[in-house]
């Protein structure tokens, strides 16, 4: 395990590669993953931590980019959750800071326990990389196609940083101008904006990966990928993984990011998580797999009680749970008692019923409303949740 450990190869873009698409395969040893099979829990969710770091040439190398890989062995959904390098948290014997600084600190191992406390759940693998291993796996793969909306231009001397992409339909990026459209974070939205670009950038991985002449490819890519990354994940547990790789839906995944704001503390800038927000988005993308699910579902809101702007709150709730809301207005009439959510079948059902039990109200099956949740918000929604005519 010592010698995985500390050998910076790129398992990662193996690892990577096999949860995120479908590159299917035979050759199956193992079919257990070891973090789950000493599980006395028995639990069906695997967590990986994934970390691009930056260079050392100012000292010991930072987490530049730092995502959460959460899969549901049962449904096979996968949940990925970005976090902000200048995210805001408390790191094991070091106090408030940044969580990139984490890695500088104590490596990925420090990097790993501070995302448990700070996100409340298990981590069960990590994989890290560098600059130049990132570069090399995307040659391998023949670079990436993908649409720039802005022209992307930044240049650092001292860190050894020139990026100039053009803007442009589909164009075509090799290993080191991929890392530069990663990496490039700019005088807007900064490191938020680069996230955006990287959950973009990995939909355009995983195209590419669909294509059929990958499959030719794949010795240089295996070679490349044992060559740049530090892992944890044993030898044994690499099949497990083929085979969940075979099963998986592209469709199956869901992309967010910790939500927040960014605020100076100190004359210091970080990203400041929004709790509240963030607890329920670890709860459905991570510790269980409802708000990938809850995103098929089409939910229209309507205002039955007459407090203004309360259809938009509720819309609000909802979507950090990950529903697709599709109409909020006002109802016919501003005289409901109680709430009404209305489904239209048997699954639509279980959803409403979990809906009820958010909003309060009752549930009700509708023959007319065939494509989506129907939600009339009455006034036991406002006993519910306090509102006062001083609330907004």
């Amino acid at each position: 395990m010592a010698a995985i450990k500390n050998k910076r190869n790129w398992l990662i873009g193996l690892i990577v590669l096999l949860i995120l698409t479908g590159i299917s395969t035979s050759f199956l040893i193992n079919d257990k993953f070891s973090a789950i099979k000493n599980d006395p829990f028995s639990t069906s969710k695997l967590n990986i931590l994934v970390v691009g770091y930056d260079s050392s040439i100012n000292g010991p190398p930072r987490a530049d980019t730092i995502m959460i890989a959460s899969v549901d062995l049962a449904t096979k959904d996968i949940g990925v959750l970005f976090v902000p390098r200048d995210t805001r948290v408390k790191i094991p014997g070091y106090g408030i800071g940044k969580i990139n600084a984490s890695h500088a600190y104590g490596g990925i191992e420090l990097t790993d326990k501070t995302l448990e406390k700070f996100l409340d759940i298990p981590i069960d693998y990590y994989v890290e990389t560098d600059f130049n291993g990132f570069s090399d796996i995307i040659d391998s793969i023949g670079g990436v196609n993908i649409d720039i909306e802005k022209p992307l231009n930044y240049v650092d001397k001292a860190g050894g940083v020139n990026i100039d992409l053009p803007a442009g339909k589909n164009i075509h990026l090799n290993g080191g101008e991929a890392l530069d459209y990663v990496r490039y974070r700019g005088p807007v939205k900064a490191d938020i904006g680069r996230i955006q670009r990287q959950q973009k950038f990995i939909k355009a991985v995983m195209d590419k990966i669909l294509k059929p002449d990958i499959i030719v490819k794949l010795p240089d890519i295996y070679k490349n990928v044992t060559d740049a990354v530090n892992t944890n994940i044993p030898l044994k547990d690499v099949s497990p993984f083929i085979k969940l790789a075979k099963n998986t839906e592209l469709n199956s995944l869901e992309i967010d990011m910790v939500p927040g704001e960014p605020k100076y503390i100190n004359e210091v800038s970080y990203w400041l998580p929004n709790k509240d927000k963030l607890n329920i988005l670890v709860n459905n993308l991570i510790k269980s797999k409802e708000y990938i699910k809850n995103s098929e579902y089409k939910v229209s809101l309507y205002n039955g009680n007459g407090k203004s702007g309360l259809a938009g709150d509720v819309a609000d709730t909802l979507n950090k749970y990950g529903f697709n809301i599709s109409t909020v207005g006002n109802a016919d009439n501003f005289n409901y008692e109680k709430t009404i959510i209305k489904y239209y079948n048997k699954d639509a059902e279980k959803v409403a019923s979990g809906i009820k039990k958010l909003l309060g109200g009752q549930i009700d099956y509708s023959e007319d409303d065939k494509n989506e949740i129907k939600i009339i918000i009455g006034q036991d929604y406002l006993e519910r949740e306090n509102y006062n005519e001083g609330s907004s």
